[in-house]
């Protein structure tokens, strides 16, 4: 039975994890979290999870340290890993750091871990060798969404260890948007992320200036109103612990079952590091800068009280804020990816409860939707409990930025490139990795552009999942999607061996896609027609992005991203799981 067989026939396990043809699924699934109350542990709020103001520049510093967190009252206390500012005793992710439009600043981060909260599931076939990261974890800090120099990327091989430190440049020349800065060291991500190693970054507007996101309440709701949710999805021991399930279809060398998974599905909901919480809200608006932090989890999330949907609006995308708000009853977000969104309680009466659901199944978009069928849905995320006083009521802009967003798909580029997704199963049709061009993260082919031009990438997804594709560096937008015949693609490439009919890394290349198109392309949404930095490729779908590599790409027209650097970035698959093993590729700028 091959793994879309599996998918349409339910059989997913938890976890992420495919059960055996013939297996019952739940024979496969890790032991559930136990029984928890929902909504009875408050939201942290942005000043509860701490901020680290730079909006006047300077120098600032974080520590990497273990920590024990509570997710829940009655819970036993976990243990984390935790990005501590001088003076703090938080013990899971980092404070929320608030920067401004064109002033720079410089973050020293701390190496000072111990063991790791996860050392059970470190894999030793995806660590660089000589690594001892059960004991002394590597990190790396990687400003996700940044327009920032190779040096103070974080990039994967940029990772460093207990004792030591990294000093980084962020130069805030980009439009305000809301970033997010989380681990990157090459074979752990899933890992640090999971343990706690994750904050919020929100870039603020200059004062004065002709942007309207400045913090002040003028245009968008403010602090208290504005809110991160930072939202994941967790699994328990009764300990309290972490559980991180081993992979029961893939055996090591030395006879134990491999430590990674294809994807990590957790059966707990966490925002802001509580378990299904509650936030009680006024009755007016409220901005949530959503953050899917989920190592695997896709979302598709509505507001709803008393079953019927609440409408919203959302005003802004990864890069930045939209042209003009868009109303919403359901959003999309996979993971890596941010919303903006302003939701209006107002017109609620004091008492009623809104619950934050989620309908996505796991695996995206095809795998079952119940746990009879042998899913791991996570329907409720968290509640909001409407006061009886009022709140902010001032009416949204019409139009969000002074100068419309540049569209790329005006603009001529100067290449056209064909970006292969695949997956690499064993003869047993079990998945063991998962690829960019069928190539590993190690491999001498590596892409190259010209600094302060435009290109066209087509994200060609030959898999059965959807893929929240990142590229480091850049903000781009994307174009369209269209189907396409997967298996005669597939056939052109010659990624498959003939003698044994499987996927072979290093086989083959991607080609063009044309031949084998179906229908005609789709537009991107509107909640996608800003700037992003992540895009979901369906399965089956080609998704087509215009990239710019520099501020200067598009002749001079405004982009959101301000500055030109050259050298080695990389681009990967958000599922954690799948940028680990191997689903990552370099690009230079030269």
């Amino acid at each position: 039975m091959t793994r879309r067989q599996l998918l349409q026939a339910g059989a997913v396990a938890g976890a992420g994890l495919l059960a055996s043809p013939g297996l019952p699924a739940a024979a496969a699934r890790a032991p559930a979290s136990g029984k928890q109350s929902m909504f009875t542990e408050q939201l942290p709020t942005m000043d509860e999870l701490g901020v680290l103001d730079v909006q006047a520049g300077g120098s600032k510093s974080l520590w990497v340290r273990n920590a024990r967190h509570r997710f829940q009252e009655h819970m036993g206390l976990t243990d984390t890993l935790a990005y501590q500012e001088a003076g703090s005793t938080r013990t899971y992710l980092g404070p929320v750091i608030i920067a401004r439009k064109g002033t720079p600043f410089e973050l020293t981060v701390h190496n000072q871990a111990g063991r790791h909260p996860l050392a059970f599931a470190i894999d030793p076939e995806l660590v660089p060798a000589g690594s001892n990261d059960a004991v002394r974890p590597r990190t790396s800090v990687h400003l996700h969404g940044g327009n920032v120099s190779v040096r103070s990327d974080g990039g994967p091989d940029q990772a460093f260890g207990p004792g030591a430190s990294y000093t980084y440049h962020y130069g805030n020349n980009q439009d305000a948007a809301g970033l997010w800065y989380h681990d990157h060291a090459l074979g752990i991500t899933r890992l640090n992320v999971y343990a706690g190693l994750a904050g919020g970054y929100l870039l603020r507007d200059a004062p004065g200036g002709t942007g309207i996101d400045t913090g002040d309440g003028t245009h968008l709701p403010p602090p208290p109103y504005e809110v991160p949710l930072i939202i994941q999805d967790r699994m328990f021991n009764p300990d309290g612990s972490f559980a991180y399930p081993p992979n029961p279809e893939l055996v090591s060398a030395d006879g134990t079952l491999r430590p990674w998974a294809p994807e990590f599905f957790g059966d707990v909901a966490t925002v802001n590091g509580k378990n299904w919480p509650n936030l009680d809200v006024a009755r007016g608006k409220y901005r949530f800068r959503m953050f899917n932090g989920s190592n695997a989890r896709f979302y598709d999330f509505r507001f709803l009280a008393g079953g019927t949907a609440v409408p919203f609006h959302q005003i802004g995308s990864d890069g930045g804020l939209l042209d003009a708000p868009v109303r919403l009853t359901r959003l999309v977000m996979g993971p890596g990816e941010r919303a903006d969104i302003v939701v209006d309680f107002a017109g609620l009466k004091a008492g009623a409860r809104v619950i934050l659901a989620n309908s996505a199944p796991v695996p995206y978009p095809d795998g079952p939707k119940s746990v009879r069928q042998g899913g791991l849905p996570l329907p409720q995320i968290m509640q909001f409990t409407v006061l009886s006083e009022p709140g902010y009521t001032v009416p949204l802009p019409a139009q969000l930025r002074s100068e419309a967003v540049t569209k790329l798909g005006e603009w001529p580029v100067r290449a056209t490139r064909s970006m292969a997704l695949v997956e690499v199963a064993n003869a047993d049709d079990v998945p063991v990795m998962a690829l960019l061009n069928n190539r590993m993260f190690d491999s001498p082919d590596i892409t190259v552009v010209k600094s302060d031009t435009l290109e066209q990438w087509e994200l060609i997804n030959t898999t059965v999942d959807a893929h929240p594709i990142h590229l480091h560096f850049t903000q781009f937008q994307v174009l369209n999607r269209q189907k396409f015949d997967v298996d005669a693609y597939l056939e052109e490439t010659d990624f498959i061996d003939p003698a044994t009919g499987l996927v072979t890394p290093g086989r083959g290349s991607a080609v063009d896609v044309g031949p084998y198109l179906i229908g005609r392309p789709k537009a991107a949404p509107a909640t996608e027609q800003g700037w992003k930095d992540t895009a979901v490729a369906m399965p089956g779908e080609v998704t087509r992005i215009r990239v710019p590599f520099g501020a200067a790409a598009a002749g001079g027209a405004p982009l959101a991203i301000g500055s030109s650097f050259k050298g080695e970035y990389v681009w990967h698959c958000h599922i954690l799981e799948h940028e680990d093993n191997d689903m990552m590729q370099r690009y230079v700028i030269e």
